[in-house]
């Protein structure tokens, strides 16, 4: 097998593919911790959780909001399967902050209980809309 030079990174949620692109590299945020994959990068398959995406094309950073899901990696080719995925220019920060906020005041409602499905999907949205803010914030600090 050749040595790759570049990754073909795809994103596809469940309305299809949001992003298909030659790369330099790749760094994902996963449930074990945020990984990177360069090209001739071995076989990686992990579970995703809601954070940043951040791609390199010549040098120059890309970054882009995702959720949960799923990546398989290769020497040649980043797939992530997510059901979340904002780029910065969609992002609207005065509506991600009022998502926020009302995410927070019903997490309260849990107390010390930190568990159950509920407290799960409203985490989820917690954590959704801090990555959204936080790819607003990157792209625009360029």
């Amino acid at each position: 097998m050749a040595n790759a030079k570049y990754l073909q990174l795809d994103v596809v949620t469940p309305t299809g593919s949001v992003l298909s692109a030659q790369v330099d590299s790749v760094q994902a945020p996963s449930v074990e911790g945020e990984f990177g994959v360069l090209p001739n990068h071995l076989p990686l398959l992990a579970a995703l959780k809601c954070g940043l995406l951040v791609w390199r094309v010549e040098g120059k950073r890309h970054v882009a909001a995702i959720g949960p899901g799923f990546v398989e990696g290769g020497p040649d080719k980043v797939l992530l399967l997510t059901d979340l995925f904002a780029s910065p220019e969609t992002i609207k920060p005065e509506a991600v902050r009022k998502e926020l906020a009302k995410a927070e005041e019903a997490l309260k409602a849990f107390g010390k209980l930190h568990e159950g499905p509920e407290y799960n999907e409203l985490q989820r949205d917690i954590d959704w809309a801090h990555a959204r803010l936080e790819a607003y914030a990157l792209a625009r600090a360029v």
